[in-house]
């Protein structure tokens, strides 16, 4: 009888542990009720370095992180679409939850499309060199008809940016352990293009924009603790 995969092992162990941890914290569940929530609407601006809210575009958005039945997941949800001034478009899509004890995570992007019908290719991890420093992200490209989307986005889970299921498992358990439910957020840009390779990098260059018009104190509530010794040297070298 063939041995089981390590990784197969891994994962029925982080089942096991997220079974035991959403027992053990039962008794904390009201911090999280209290904690301070951002205002998506007002920490994201309208408009910055040359984009600006597409009006005319929203309509063909689609939000497969919207708030869910039950409301149990986020709190709140922003949808977007940004045009800058040679045509291009980014869909930009946040859902943000005060409560991430390890049975209400952030739904990742690949399981949200799936369920919405579109295949899912090409994941891989990234790191984007953005205007505030280096952010761990996931690539992956959805594809419904004619419809291609490379998409850029990242998790973040208290103070943590997480790339895939077992790094927001291992940061939940990891803050259930202290006796504390992080809140989490999920950020995630796409744009409708069959040239992947272009899109990624204009999604990066729109997020590093992003990143540095915001507010110091808003940045938090997307990237979490940035090292910042990195956020300083990177910031040296926009122009």
């Amino acid at each position: 009888m063939p041995k089981p995969a390590p990784a197969i092992i891994l994962m029925g162990i982080m089942m096991v542990l997220s079974a035991l941890m959403s027992i053990v914290l039962i008794p904390h569940m009201a911090d999280s009720l209290h904690r301070k929530q951002p205002d998506l609407e007002k920490i994201i601006p309208l408009a910055f370095a040359g984009w600006k809210i597409d009006r005319l575009s929203q309509m063909h958005l689609i939000n497969p992180d919207a708030l869910g039945a039950d409301g149990k997941i986020y709190d709140q949800a922003l949808a977007r679409t940004y045009v800058d001034k040679t045509g291009n478009r980014i869909m930009l899509s946040i859902a943000y939850g005060s409560n991430q004890s390890t049975d209400l995570h952030v739904h990742r992007p690949e399981i949200c499309y799936t369920a919405s019908g579109f295949s899912i290719s090409d994941i891989s991890k990234s790191r984007l060199v953005t205007a505030i420093g280096s952010i761990p992200a996931m690539h992956l490209v959805a594809k419904q008809g004619v419809r291609n989307e490379p998409i850029t986005y990242w998790i973040r889970i208290g103070d943590s940016l997480t790339r895939g299921w077992l790094e927001q498992k291992i940061t939940a358990i990891g803050y259930g352990l202290t006796g504390r439910i992080p809140d989490g957020l999920l950020f995630r840009v796409s744009s409708i293009s069959r040239n992947i390779t272009y899109s990624f990098n204009i999604q990066q260059q729109f997020l590093s924009d992003l990143l540095l018009a915001m507010k110091q104190q808003d940045r938090h509530w997307l990237v979490g603790n940035i090292d910042g010794r990195e956020q300083k040297d990177a910031l040296r070298s926009v122009p």
